[in-house]
């Protein structure tokens, strides 16, 4: 058994690729991995100047239409379910919020400046047509990439599995997706840190033939009047919304593990947690007191 790997970036983070094969096609099935997240990446990421992403955010108040593919509507229904799932909350407008802070999660924006901002939030007035979609707002902005990334990796599971390969790891950031166990039978294992005491610890959790998602970084909570906040800005007051500062799931694939983790992420801490018990997946998550609740926190 022949195992191939990789390690490079796409869309501003960092990808793992892991694949074993019995006819030596490892070169060949890496080269078509890395072929599709460059296809991905120049299509739909917010760094490169001429994807779709990008020409909707320059075209931005001028009424110019860009056309959309099958691929795109697809990928913007699925936001769209989001943004109503979370009411509201979810909606990749709000990038343009994180201007109004520092890199330490401070507001350095005044009332007026927040109050203006604001004016350019909204996934709904994002106007999709037959003809294809423009941003009605001159200055909105929209950042897809923490869609995308999830998208990215389940694209790339399907790619392997259509030409049979039966053991693979794909990890992009903090999501991951795999197909099978190891050739050698062990679990495909991945690391989530979570806290404790003072420190940071990693729980090693099995993600055999599943996808995994982390949403929010406990390590980077910011606080204010003492109290921890993650940094998922509202799109109602762009302020820090009362959330819990980390959630990671485990499903069938990708999307569906990161759909989950953002929308809890953007509740408060008890809506969140009984949200994800009532949802039925594998789920940790850290509150703003840096507990960990669900089924994968470990037993201290």
């Amino acid at each position: 058994m022949e195992i191939r790997e990789i390690r490079l970036t796409a869309f501003g983070s960092a990808c793992h690729l892991v694949v074993a094969n019995s006819d030596n096609r490892g070169e060949e099935l890496l080269s078509l991995c890395q072929a599709e997240l460059l296809r991905l990446e120049q299509k739909f990421c917010s760094y490169q100047f001429d994807s779709i992403t990008s020409r909707l955010n320059q075209g931005a108040g001028t009424g110019c239409t860009v056309p959309l593919d099958a691929e795109t509507r697809s990928l913007f229904a699925f936001v769209s379910a989001l943004w109503k799932e979370s009411n509201h909350l979810f909606d990749p407008t709000t990038r343009i919020l994180q201007d109004c802070y520092d890199s330490n999660g401070v507001l350095t924006a005044s009332p007026e400046q927040l109050h203006r901002m604001l004016k350019l939030v909204g996934w709904g007035n994002l106007a999709i047509t037959d003809e294809g979609a423009h941003l009605e707002a001159k200055g909105m902005l929209i950042d897809l990439n923490s869609c995308v990334r999830p998208y990215a990796l389940d694209s790339l599971r399907k790619l392997l599995l259509k030409r049979g390969v039966s053991n693979a790891y794909i990890e992009m950031g903090q999501d991951a997706t795999t197909i099978g166990k190891q050739p050698d039978g062990a679990n495909w294992l991945t690391g989530v840190r979570i806290p404790k005491g003072s420190r940071a610890a990693i729980v090693r959790l099995k993600v055999n033939h599943q996808g995994f998602a982390v949403r929010g970084d406990f390590e980077k909570a910011s606080l204010h009047n003492g109290e921890r906040f993650g940094r998922a800005l509202s799109p109602i007051d762009g302020q820090p919304i009362p959330g819990l500062l980390g959630v990671t799931v485990i499903a069938e694939n990708c999307l569906t593990a990161c759909s989950a983790a953002s929308i809890a992420r953007l509740k408060t801490e008890a809506t969140g947690i009984k949200w994800l018990e009532k949802i039925g997946l594998p789920w940790m998550a850290i509150d703003r007191q840096l507990r960990c609740h669900g089924p994968l926190a470990p037993a201290y």
